[in-house]
């Protein structure tokens, strides 16, 4: 790819991340061209639909997740606790680009960029958690799968973006935690309930 191709296609992933993470997926793909500084025709030569570009940048967090997750395994040295810092990671991330978890399901795994980066983010979830459990923080049969779906679910609940509640965040993220761990390494949850009462 040319220089100046790479660098439109560059253009394009960046705008189209701020796009969506501030306006949900139903912004146009002329708005995201707009944002870029780029022509729609330039677009489409690189995203042949707008689910392809949706596809495109949902794989590149993917792959920054994993590879937040591959620094962790060569900077973190408490075992016990390099899953918990991971997944408060991941957490933030999704929280950033919370439009984006709409596409995490079965359908747009069509996508070949899509199941590569969703198999090196479940790789390198794996690799954390096997340190987490020689530790004997996280129970034997979590999967990365099990981590990945209930940060969805966290990250799912409009309440954790409440901006008035700063407690709401680290409560699921507590109960996540709970959810994993052994019982030698459980602790009271933190934050408060933001569901209403009554």
């Amino acid at each position: 790819m040319r220089a100046d191709a790479l660098q439109n296609r560059e253009r394009l992933l960046a705008a189209a991340t701020t796009m969506f993470s501030e306006h949900g997926l139903d912004v146009s793909v002329g708005e995201i061209a707009d944002a870029a500084g780029i022509g729609r025709a330039t677009v489409f030569r690189n995203f042949p639909t707008k689910d392809h570009l949706i596809a495109a940048v949902v794989s590149e967090r993917m792959s920054e997740a994993a590879a937040a997750a591959g620094k962790l395994l060569e900077s973190e040295t408490d075992d016990a606790e390099i899953v918990f810092k991971l997944i408060e990671d991941i957490a933030g991330r999704q929280q950033a680009n919370r439009a984006l978890l709409e596409v995490l399901s079965e359908e747009w795994f069509a996508y070949p960029e899509m199941q590569a980066a969703h198999a090196e983010l479940l790789g390198a979830v794996d690799a954390v958690l096997e340190r987490g459990k020689r530790a004997g923080s996280v129970r034997p049969e979590v999967t990365s799968d099990d981590v990945l779906v209930l940060l969805k679910g966290m990250c799912m609940n409009p309440a954790i973006f409440d901006a008035s509640n700063a407690t709401a965040g680290l409560r699921y993220l507590e109960l996540v935690r709970a959810a994993i761990t052994t019982p030698a390494f459980s602790r009271p949850l933190g934050g408060v309930p933001t569901l209403p009462r009554g």
